[in-house]
């Protein structure tokens, strides 16, 4: 007996073994099958609406645990390997912080106002201005964003801000001291270095991440470490984007500020027309008092042009890391960054490779206070600049974190960097 064969059939004219066998392969019927032999099957309208109902939720269900399942991946890298972890072992990772902070979160949740100004050090806190972060959380953010992502943050002197107000002003060496010959007993000629002032502002850098209200009850999750891991990055990456690519809102980067020495290829040379040579101009045109401790920067698609690069001697400018060292480019520690333009990138009058001390030349600075804001109606967009979310309908909050920082580039002509050339 063939069940295709039975289902176009009316449901009067079914024979009793017709309908004992529908009975017995009812599971394989679609809704719509059900509803059309409801007398047979023993069902009212209310119980196929039931069913229906049943299904739905069932389907609904299932795309809403894809989704969030999707999200918890994506946005919450590291959370998986942190609760295995706890898993093998029986409890989650150490962290003596991990209580505050699941408090200070699960309070921010409940708009618990008592309880939030009790785990921070300011009183006047409030739901418009945020909330200052457990100082265990801020420190665990920085430590991370300096030790681990941004390459800013590490090359970079770092001076934090202190005081009143946003706005700092560093002295910078304009000329150095000048020596002369004298004769015996004759006047020895007064000399003296000349300063100047850059001013340093302090402007707003946020990010938001996403998490689900399950996420901050799991005990089996170190709450501290995943959450600072997360703004760390997202930080650190906003931080290189703006302090070395920036093209003047919020910050002109190192790469398009206009007082650096320029070494300039060919019209028509692109990314892969550089040579050997290119990068040895930069070395040259560097003060030689900002040699020691320089390093060539770049992003790592245009390190895999330079590999190939060889000297006069027919020996490769590029040696690979090795006994402690770093990898050089032409005997400098060599640094790769996302933040640099990649070998997609147009290419035509684009400064692209930076050298220098920058421990000498650029000053990145914060006031340490972060701030902390609970969002829940919210839409975002996810990193990849085109994903949607919104935070209401896929049952998630946002944790939006601000931090005040600051950059200059104190001594822009002790830093060199490389353009491709004009378009022929």
């Amino acid at each position: 007996m063939n069940l295709k064969d039975i289902l176009e059939k009316n449901p009067a004219e079914l024979t009793d073994e017709e309908k004992d066998f529908l009975l017995e392969h009812q599971a394989e019927l679609s809704e719509d099958d059900k509803e059309k032999f409801a007398d047979v099957l023993g069902l009212d309208e209310e119980g196929v609406k039931a069913l229906i109902a049943e299904a739905a939720k069932d389907i609904v269900q299932k795309k809403v645990d894809e989704i969030s399942t999707q999200l918890i991946s994506k946005f919450l890298s590291g959370a998986a390997a942190m609760r295995k972890k706890a898993i093998e072992t029986g409890k989650p990772a150490e962290d003596p912080n991990r209580d505050v902070t699941r408090k200070f979160l699960q309070a921010l949740v409940a708009r618990d106002t008592v309880t939030l100004k009790a785990l921070t050090t300011s009183s006047s806190d409030t739901p418009k201005a945020g909330y200052l972060i457990p100082t265990e959380l801020q420190k665990e953010i920085l430590r991370i964003a300096a030790g681990e992502y941004g390459v800013a943050r590490k090359e970079m002197r770092y001076l934090p801000f202190t005081g009143p107000g946003n706005t700092r002003q560093i002295p910078t060496l304009g000329t150095s001291v000048s020596v002369s010959w004298v004769n015996e007993s004759s006047e020895k000629p007064g000399v003296q270095p000349l300063f100047g002032l850059v001013n340093q502002t302090l402007k707003k850098l946020a990010a938001i991440v996403p998490l689900t209200e399950e996420l901050l009850e799991d005990s089996a999750i170190n709450l501290t470490q995943l959450i600072a891991t997360l703004f760390a990055e997202a930080i650190s990456k906003a931080e290189d984007d703006a302090f070395f690519a920036g093209t003047g809102s919020p910050w002109t980067g190192i790469l398009n500020n206009g007082s650096v020495n320029v070494v300039n290829m060919g019209t028509g040379e692109g990314f892969s027309a550089m040579t050997a040579d290119d990068l040895l101009d930069m070395i040259d045109k560097t003060p030689s008092g900002m040699l020691q401790g320089s390093k060539f920067y770049m992003n790592r698609t245009i390190l895999s042009v330079i590999r190939k690069l060889k000297d006069t001697s027919n020996q490769y400018i590029y040696q690979n890391p090795g006994g402690g060292l770093p990898a050089t480019v032409w005997n400098y520690p060599v640094v790769t960054c996302d933040a640099f333009p990649g070998i997609t990138a147009t290419a035509a009058s684009k400064t692209f490779v930076l050298f220098g001390n920058l421990q000498k030349a650029a000053v990145l600075g914060d006031k340490q206070e972060m701030r902390v804001m609970l969002l829940d109606q919210a839409t975002i967009t996810d990193t990849d600049g085109q994903t949607v979310i919104n935070l209401a309908q896929q049952d998630m909050i946002g944790i939006r974190v601000v931090e005040r920082v600051g950059y200059v580039l104190a001594l822009p002509t002790a830093v060199t960097v490389l353009k491709t050339g004009a378009a022929s």
